[in-house]
């Protein structure tokens, strides 16, 4: 496991001045985990300031990735299509073994779990005296807070391509997570706040590798990689979870190129990481993200994209894991050598290299699948600086739309209700078939019972709001997504904020979008028995619609003329 200590700095203790609300309700907190936290069980280091394991800086390995594909499972199945060195994880060669038709299978023998310290991450800003600003206002509120830098310089071939330094604001030292969801509740008005966990004994444990005849059988200590002998071998694991927590979860088997690293996670379960070049990382990442089908000049624009999130990401992400970038949403979707095309296999090989600048600094972008008419911005769906502010716009050919106001119910309802005349909207155009698909996400609607809703509730936020009487609107952002609701029940009301944490609140996997309008359906007695989600699009809408990238092209521009226009400012240049 590579680890790198990063800075850490502890503001001085001046009186700030925030609201006295908050403060007020944030001190009680701070008595509360005073009580909890339990500074015996710290190390002598952590007390004296300094940040434990994170991760390796941006400069090392640039054009390798590790890529985390999955954890906690009791056991693993795989199997060889090739020549592979079976290694310690100190390197040290166990065996070879070649392409069978017999299964491998990985289970953990014994293992003790890892221990952690929790605090609650309430910012992170490009600025380090911004940070400091804010982690004072904490100290003098007898809540210890501290600076932590993560991310650095990020070198490809020996130049410097940009920075990913950030300075993140994390308060208190909890023992679990429960200790820490006092300070959460507190902050959600003014922060988009979650528990952070760091890393103060690593898991240690065995596991027993052998085939499914039983002909050979190892037991290894904390795991083992499997290095291909060849490029061209592969391998198959059976099994993987995808999607989870979305409407598309389910279970299927994936075949990986490069390095498998087989390891005990923090909870003492398997997990595996994939080790490979960059661009083999975008030949699955590409197709996994958008149709393969989509037009050529699509396909480029979101190569291109992928690999400069994979470069501007890399160091800030998964800062306790022997991973940079998971393969799941929170990063980019990687499904391996399985979802690979010809068509995107192009598309990356025709950028290579390439990424999306500003000033000749790399920029980290996002995208999602449909935007529903206009973009949305960063800042108001993560609360979290990004190297480029992305902005929301119109989705429009039109250099001069007609837009309705999206931040009030009224011009948002219109806006649902309607068929406006922007990119992604392909009803009634004949394009490819691969870009049918998204009419369906371009509008949609959802009917829940209320029972049915309220039981949602109850079990997504943990809260029992009796009776449901409504779902009330409180903010939107420029694209009409709502960033914050109030669900009204018989037992206690309920804010929600932030986008996605709305879309999940409301649905058993999570809604398309947060750009939705509700209708009660009343039964004869005027109590609600249906809740009516009408919306428009599909994902958090910041960066790049895929469907308006794919319409653009469709319409003859090119890959860099669609990331300009999405990203106004910016320039594509090879950095390798």
């Amino acid at each position: 496991m590579r680890h790198n200590r990063a800075a850490e700095r502890r503001p001085n203790r001046r009186r700030g001045s925030p609201r006295a609300l908050l403060w007020t309700a944030i001190a009680l907190v701070g008595m509360l985990f005073a009580v909890t936290y339990d500074l015996i069980s710290q190390p002598a280091s952590l007390t004296e300031g300094n940040t434990l394991s994170m991760t390796t800086t941006a400069r090392s390995n640039a054009r390798t990735v590790r890529v985390g594909l999955l954890e906690d499972y009791e056991k693993l199945t795989f199997q060889l299509h090739g020549k592979y060195c079976v290694e310690k994880m100190n390197g040290e060669l166990v065996r070879e073994v070649g392409p069978s038709a017999v299964k491998w299978r990985a289970r953990v023998e014994e293992a003790a779990q890892a221990r952690f310290l929790f605090s609650v991450l309430v910012g992170a800003f490009k600025s380090n005296d911004e940070a400091m600003k804010l982690a004072e206002s904490f100290e003098s509120r007898n809540l210890p807070a501290a600076v932590r830098q993560v991310g650095g310089p990020i070198e490809v071939d020996n130049r410097i391509v940009g920075d990913n330094t950030l300075y993140r604001v994390q308060v208190g030292n909890f023992k679990d997570e429960a200790s820490a969801q006092p300070l959460i509740d507190s902050l959600e008005e003014d922060f988009a706040p979650r528990i952070v966990r760091e890393v103060l004994k690593d898991t240690r444990g065995t596991v027993e590798l052998f085939d499914a005849d039983l002909v050979e059988t190892f037991t290894l200590r904390d795991g083992f990689r499997l290095v291909p002998v060849t490029p061209e071998a592969y391998l198959t694991i059976y099994g993987i979870r995808t999607g989870s927590g979305f409407k598309y979860e389910k279970t299927e088997n994936r075949e990986y190129a490069g390095t498998l690293e087989v390891y005990l996670d923090h909870h003492g379960r398997l997990a595996a990481i994939n080790e490979i070049t960059i661009d083999t990382y975008l030949r699955g990442v590409v197709p996994s993200e958008m149709p393969a089908g989509f037009p050529a000049e699509a396909l480029k624009a979101q190569a291109i994209l992928a690999r400069s999130v994979v470069l501007a990401e890399k160091s800030t992400k998964h800062l306790n894991d022997p991973f940079e970038l998971c393969a799941h949403v929170h990063c980019q979707v990687y499904s391996g050598v399985t979802q690979e095309d010809a068509r995107t296999s192009a598309a990356v090989e025709a950028t290579r290299g390439m990424v999306l600048v500003n000033d000749d600094v790399l920029v980290e972008p996002h995208y999602s699948a449909v935007c529903g008419g206009h973009t949305e911005d960063a800042s108001a769906t993560w609360m979290m600086p990004t190297g480029h502010p992305e902005h929301g716009r119109p989705c429009s050919c039109s250099p001069n739309p007609d837009m309705p106001d999206l931040t009030t119910e009224a011009g948002v309802r219109k806006w649902i209700l309607s068929s406006p005349d922007v990119c992604c909207n392909l009803s009634g155009l004949n394009l490819p078939i691969s870009i049918d698909y998204s009419r369906k996400h371009f509008r949609w609607e959802v009917a829940v019972s209320r029972q049915d809703l309220e039981k949602i509730i109850r079990e997504k936020t943990g809260t029992d709001v009796g009776t449901l009487y409504d779902i009330l609107p409180i903010k939107r952002g420029r694209s009409g997504r709502l960033m914050e609701v109030e669900i009204l029940g018989s037992r206690r009301n309920l804010r929600i904020q932030r986008e996605l944490r709305i879309r999940r609140a409301l649905s058993h996997s999570a809604l398309e979008s947060s750009c939705f309008i509700v209708d009660v359906v009343n039964d004869e007695e005027g109590m609600p028995k249906e809740f009516v989600f009408s919306g428009a699009g599909w994902g958090h809408g910041v960066g790049l619609c895929q469907c308006g990238a794919a319409r653009q092209a469709a319409e003859g521009k090119t890959a860099e003329e669609i990331l300009q226009f999405y990203f106004p400012g910016t320039s594509v240049e090879k950095i390798y």
